[in-house]
């Protein structure tokens, strides 16, 4: 709804006679008439009551019943009930509608979500402003999403973010003017120490470094780094964060990320790690780029019934050199992770070999998903009768 296109409605509006050879209302957009009606049975929105124009908002976006402001002080009223404003999508974001959109926003308003054109401009995208207000207009904010969105980093920083977030979206968003010395979301731990979800998908601004920002949140459970085209090449970041941070992690989504074994394996320390998530790229060329093998994803075959299976361990020497190790020993074993979901898709050099060993020393599998690998049939029907109570997805 375009504001050229509105012109107001005032509580008295009425409608006029009719012409003699066409019936015509005026000054009355929003009543419904018929040529064969007389003036006493039109009925037009300001006949219905408060409870039939909420229901009938309850359809519209959040755009829409921002615009009601400019129709009439009915509408107005009714549009901005708390009940409408609890979760809020502006699809798509208008950033000349920001004042308007925060005239609605309420002390209730929990989630609010934006999104801008499939194209980010900085017209569809929200500014600093806006982000400032929302921890004053909406102070039980705790869910923020990004999405399609252009930020300059000199001007939006993750420093002005909401306090209390607890779940946090950036998608198919682009950054400009990020320094080459820092992470973009560098100090994300000490503006919002109450994340525990993030999904960071589908930006190629984020780099290996930003893992540095995202370990260091104490309470983060779900991290999705889904389609994230630029990380890779991440040893050295994984396998550090995977020692020092991410202890509360239970949920790492890497589908469509270029990783291979040696992040993987880095993964594979985290104590509390639940579900994993793993899909090839289609770009990967799985001969000669780095992949996922049966070496790889092996090291989450592990029972603590049987410490003479062995699992892998990254290692890297002094000159840089990375190499992974089969590991027998009891104590290191006892800092493995239990996996009980992994899907492994589209990774051919993932073969039988592993479906043997997730059957014989992983039984804390509840769900393995392995579409698009080199896995057989015949031993994926022998992996079901060995482990019934797995469901297993091919």
């Amino acid at each position: 709804m375009d504001n050229a296109n509105k012109r107001s409605l005032d509580d008295d509006n009425v409608c006029h006679g009719n012409d003699t050879k066409k019936s015509k209302v005026t000054n009355c957009p929003l009543s419904t008439t018929s040529n064969s009606k007389s003036a006493k049975e039109i009925v037009g929105f300001e006949n219905l009551c408060d409870d039939v124009i909420m229901h009938i908002f309850k359809y519209l976006s959040h755009n829409n019943l921002a615009n009601m402001s400019f129709v009439c002080s009915t509408l107005s009223r009714i549009s901005s009930d708390w009940t409408l404003w609890k979760k809020v999508w502006f699809d798509p974001f208008d950033k000349s509608m920001e004042d308007v959109y925060l005239t609605y926003l309420k002390d209730c308003t929990t989630q609010v979500c934006i999104k801008g054109n499939d194209i980010p401009t900085y017209d569809t995208s929200v500014s600093h402003k806006f982000l400032i207000q929302l921890e004053t207009k909406c102070p039980e904010l705790t869910h923020l999403s990004f999405s399609n969105q252009k930020f300059d980093s000199n001007e939006i920083t993750v420093k002005i973010l909401h306090r209390k977030l607890k779940s946090l979206t950036i998608e198919k968003t682009v950054v400009e003017n990020i320094t080459d010395l820092t992470s973009y979301l560098c100090g994300l731990n000490i503006t919002c120490p109450d994340l525990e979800e993030i999904k960071m998908t589908f930006n190629d601004w984020f780099l290996p470094h930003c893992l540095y920002a995202l370990a260091k949140l104490e309470k983060l459970t779900h991290l999705s780094l889904q389609g994230c085209n630029q990380f890779r090449d991440c040893i050295p970041y994984a396998s550090i964060t995977a020692i020092t941070g991410f202890k509360a992690l239970r949920t790492l989504d890497l589908r469509l990320t270029p990783i291979s074994d040696h992040e993987l394996v880095c993964f594979q320390r985290l104590k509390n790690l639940k579900h994993v998530l793993l899909e090839s790229p289609d770009y990967v060329n799985h001969e000669g780029d780095a992949t996922i093998t049966d070496i790889g994803v092996s090291g989450f075959c592990f029972s603590s019934y049987d410490f003479n299976y062995p699992y892998i361990q990254i290692m890297i020497d002094r000159d840089g050199e990375v190499n992974l190790r089969r590991v027998h020993d009891r104590n290191d074993l006892s800092d493995k992770c239990k996996i009980e979901n992994l899907y492994v898709r589209n990774y051919p050099r993932v073969t039988d070999s592993f479906l043997k060993s997730a059957a014989k020393t992983c039984p804390f599998i509840k769900c393995l998903d392995v579409t698009g690998t080199s896995c057989t049939l015949d031993e994926i029907e022998r992996y079901k009768a060995k482990r019934p109570n797995t469901k297993i997805v091919c």
